[in-house]
């Protein structure tokens, strides 16, 4: 039943972050989403591979029903997918083998998870705003636009994150 609810609620948050891309554009400053904590609660099992094909299908059908541009989203979201598992073994090493392998900000603690998707939303919108501005913006305007993102979209991650995995 455990697997049933978060695969529910993983194509919940899905459309609700497609109905964000379409109708809440908080500033040019701004992109909300919360795309990388999507891909870090997935099943630590899977492997690479897997991994980025799910990350690039899931960035295509975001750009898809959204008003962005198509493959933008998951140009952004492979390289977080490749960075994954470097972060998940990184931050919570070997206690993700005690604990079954499930991501949960209450049992591995609320630094740890900050800090995790801290470093993969930095790495979505390092790319995202690179591959957005394309030499249409200039560096500083590029930079404000990566740490506001950041900023705004890292709390969002975290709450997602406890939709995702209550427990």
């Amino acid at each position: 039943m455990k697997a049933y609810r978060f695969v529910i609620v993983f194509v919940v948050l899905v459309l609700v972050q497609i109905v964000l891309c379409n109708f809440l554009n908080l500033s040019r400053y701004v992109v909300l989403s919360y795309l990388p904590v999507l891909i870090m609660m997935l099943p630590v099992r899977w492997n690479n591979v897997p991994m980025m094909l799910f990350a690039f299908a899931l960035g295509f059908l975001v750009d898809f029903f959204s008003t962005g541009m198509l493959g933008l989203t998951s140009l952004a979201l492979v390289p977080v997918a490749l960075a994954r598992g470097l972060v998940v073994a990184g931050m919570f090493g070997d206690e993700l083998g005690a604990r079954e392998g499930e991501l949960s900000l209450s049992r591995f603690g609320l630094l740890k998870f900050i800090l995790a998707i801290l470093m993969l939303c930095a790495l979505y919108f390092l790319v995202y705003v690179w591959a957005d501005s394309a030499g249409t913006m200039g560096f500083w305007q590029c930079a404000l636009r990566f740490f506001l993102s950041v900023l705004v979209s890292t709390p969002v991650c975290i709450f997602i994150s406890t939709i995702l995995r209550p427990e």
